[in-house]
């Protein structure tokens, strides 16, 4: 950093000012006392490292002193539990941190808050700017702990879920104008090359040869600045870490080649690479591009409504409606039929149906009564209940289940592709050859040892084994978006194609999570459906649902809801009443009820009048073609499991046991994560899910996917999305990502022949600079080809 430069923040000092320290037995200077402060305080803690391995200036710190603690606000009692999750031993909270530039400032905000006493654990994910701070709060603070934070000069406040989706945003828009300049740039670059190759060959006149050269400077120059920067940025962190990266290659073959074409423009001498550069660096930034917004797609994280969200709350003197962050545990609070349960608690008042579905994968409701725990996020069907809050916020247990999700992620594997794992090894190799070659040419008298050497670089620039893997990828996502799965994460293709055992949900997965009449028997059955549609009218009951196409003029009148029974009501001045053997059993005999033996769910429709008037079968529904992907996965000699939190008869009702290698039935997202933990070749395991229930094992599986109508939390720790009903995409994608895997594999015997015949051709000199640069874009092109063949 030069003297007339902020050693802490890069910004530039102003004229007389003369802020100084010694660090590292070296004078540097600061553009004020706040950043001399932040690296004093920095070096005195022995983390000077942090300087060693940014890729990025520090921002410039702001008075501390005016501004209000963040941290401090949520020690408010009704604040703090919706923040922060507590236990006998630690409390837990994640936090937004504003200032990061680079891994470097993760590194040193991790070190630095690891040294005071109190502060158990902090995970930083530099990608979402995300903490997940563990601390005793009887021995440190919140309030100091930010205050530790700030004194380095960063900012933190509590993490709220939409601060996620404006990132993501920022990030898209970064990426959208350099994807932009860079197609632009390589457009205008190739028009000059198709003319400079021409001319080449055809003898052009030197002028125009030069004007064109001058013209694809002009627009290679910001492509190479701007849009290849994030490349060079890797690359420099490469460097100090010593560990070569497929980002190391890249940047070393876009700089190389830039270089050389300037020196080229400037010395009217040798050949320019402006064209090779530019298209070089637009295909990668498509492939990214592409990933990124797949893998944002659906990361659609709901809003916190906290702060929106009314409940009736209920006192000794009234009922009142007051924010949900004004509940307390302790608290009695009014549910509707038909409304979330916003805590956990315990009724006190009322008896009804909830719907668990979300928690459990049960579609059927769950009686509920007085003194029996309700959970959060689940919805109450039938009548107006009244509950004590036992626990709010990160107390309750879905909170703990995003917990139990977060914890799967930080222990899920990660794949690295096939090409960083060579990467490393092949530019070393280059750079040894490359000196090697210039020292014999040199020593041997040829005044063309440079362009030699440039032939070299460019010749085996990594363009074709750098595109090999991502283009086939880009085209394998494309082509499962196609078909209508929505890919999320980098590894999913090449997991899929290593996958040996899946395992599957029911509720919402193989089946489609709601009631089907499979079974009717009575005298008139367009009849008998519009009475129960007459019934079920005004209910939220999930069978309610069932009966909504039969609708029409009927109305019914009295309606009384029977929590666990049934529902009667008047049409006509008739009574029915609709419902279990045990409600209708007044209206008609046992000999009436005496059916079929049958695993569903038995309903009958009965009036005072005619006695028992329909029978109806319900039962949920399996998705089209389970049977016949199920059979196709056998053949692929895949191992099957089943994993439902249904009762064993609903799940045997409708899935034999016999067609899976597992079949476990009853268990909780707790039991799923430990029993998916607990198998052997974990690594080739595919999770199929849809429900809250599944969150853990999504997140926790190396390779996840949920269904379309999944809950927002499944869609967010999945790998990738079934965007359509049809189960047998599974089997479509398996197939897409072997297919995609021998192509890659194809890629990279090309790249590597190519290499190999090419690279000896260049070190005799036989390869002229401005052939090594149309060998490189041919090599590319090809591999770009024969990966479009995903696409077909």
């Amino acid at each position: 950093m030069s003297k007339s430069n902020c050693f802490h923040c890069g910004e530039v000092i102003p004229k007389k000012l003369n802020i100084n320290s010694n660090f590292n037995d070296s004078v540097v200077f600061f553009c004020c006392y706040g950043c001399q402060a932040i690296t004093d305080f920095i070096n005195d803690a022995d983390l000077s490292n942090y300087y060693k391995h940014r890729t990025e200036n520090a921002t410039n710190p702001i008075d501390l002193n005016t501004k209000v603690s963040s941290l401090a606000l949520i020690e408010d009692p009704d604040l703090y539990p919706l923040y922060v999750f507590t236990c006998e031993e630690y409390h837990q909270v994640q936090l937004s941190i504003k200032g990061m530039t680079c891994a470097a400032c993760s590194w040193l905000i991790e070190k630095h808050l690891g040294q005071f006493n109190g502060v158990n654990t902090i995970h930083i994910n530099l990608s979402t700017s995300l903490a997940t701070l563990s601390w005793q709060p009887d021995i440190i603070k919140l309030e100091n702990i930010e205050q530790h934070i700030n004194h380095i000069g960063y900012q933190v406040s509590p993490f709220r879920t939409d601060e996620v989706d404006i990132i993501q945003a920022q990030a898209r828009k970064h990426s959208i104008i350099r994807l932009g300049i860079a197609g632009v740039g390589m457009m205008q670059v190739m028009m000059s090359a198709i003319a400079l190759y021409a001319g080449e060959m055809q003898d052009m006149d030197e002028g125009l040869k030069n004007l064109l050269r001058w013209t694809s400077f002009i627009f290679a120059t910001p492509v190479v600045l701007y849009s290849a920067a994030p490349f060079f940025k890797s690359a420099i962190r490469d460097l100090k870490i010593r560990y070569f990266t497929m980002d190391l290659s890249v940047s070393l073959g876009i700089g190389l080649a830039y270089l050389s074409s300037v020196y080229a423009l400037l010395t009217k001498s040798g050949h320019v690479y402006f064209d090779s550069v530019t298209m070089f660096t637009f295909f990668l930034l498509v492939g990214r591009f592409l990933e990124e917004i797949a893998r944002h797609k659906t990361n659609t994280n709901h809003k916190n409504q906290q702060e929106f969200t009314t409940i009736t709350l209920i006192n000794e003197i009234e009922r009142k409606q007051v924010p949900l962050t004004k509940i307390k545990v302790g608290d009695i609070i009014s549910i509707a039929p038909g409304e979330v349960i916003p805590t956990d608690g315990i009724i006190t008042e009322g008896t009804s149906s909830v719907d668990e579905s979300t928690l459990t994968g049960e579609y059927l409701p769950v009686l509920k009564k007085e003194s029996e725990l309700v959970t959060a996020y689940t919805t109450n069907v039938d009548q107006t209940i009244q509950v004590e809050v036992t626990a709010i916020g990160k107390q309750t247990r879905v909170a703990a289940i995003e917990r139990l999700t977060e914890r799967a992620l930080r222990e899920k594997p990660k794949i690295a592709l096939l090409t960083n794992k060579v990467a490393h090894y092949f530019v070393i190799s280059v750079l040894l050859i490359s000196v090697i070659t210039f020292f014999a040419w040199h020593l041997a008298g040829s005044d063309q040892a440079y362009w030699i050497v440039v032939s070299v670089l460019v010749v085996t620039c990594p363009c074709a084994l750098s595109l090999a893997t991502p283009v086939a990828l880009t085209a394998a996502t494309n082509k499962l978006k196609d078909i209508g799965l929505l890919v999320t994460r980098g590894h999913v293709i090449e997991s899929l194609a290593k996958s040996k055992h899946i395992v599957f949900d029911k509720t919402g997965t193989l089946t489609y999570g709601q009631f089907d009449i499979t079974h009717i028997n009575s005298k008139n059955d367009e009849d008998c459906l519009a009475i129960c549609a007459a019934l079920e009218t005004n209910s939220v009951h999930p069978i309610a649902k069932v009966f909504k196409p039969f609708i029409s003029d009927l109305k019914a009148d009295n309606i009384l809801n029977y929590t666990g029974l049934g529902v009667e009501g008047k049409i006509n001045g008739q009574v029915f009443r609709f419902g279990n053997a045990e409600f209708v059993s007044t209206l008609t005999t046992p000999e009436q009820l005496n059916t079929t033996s049958y695993k569903g769910l038995t309903l009958y429709l009965a009036s005072k009048q005619q006695g028992l008037l329909a029978s109806l079968q319900l039962q949920d529904k399996l998705r089209d073609k389970v049977h016949e992907t199920i059979t196709k996965l056998k053949d692929r000699k895949l191992k099957l499991s089943l994993l439902s939190g249904d009762s064993k008869a609903s799940a045997t009702a409708i899935l034999s046991p016999t067609i899976f290698d597992h079949y476990l039935t009853g268990v909780s997202p707790e039991e799923k994560w430990q029993w998916l933990n607990a198998q052997p070749n974990k690594e080739n395991i595919l999770m199929v899910g849809d429900g809250l229930n599944d969150v853990p094992t999504l997140a926790g599986a190396n390779t996840s996917i949920a269904m379309a109508n999944s809950s927002d939390l499944a869609k967010i720790h999945a790998d990738a999305v079934l965007l359509s009903s049809n189960i047998q995409t599974i089997n479509e994608a398996i197939s897409i990502a072997i297919q995609c895997r021998r192509i890659i594999k194809q890629n990279l015997f090309w790249a590597a022949s190519y290499n190999a015949i090419m690279l000896p051709a260049a070190v005799l000199g036989l390869i002229a600079p401005w052939a090594a640069a149309i060998g490189m874009a041919s090599s590319s092109l090809i591999v770009v080809l024969n990966a479009n063949r995903l696409s077909r």
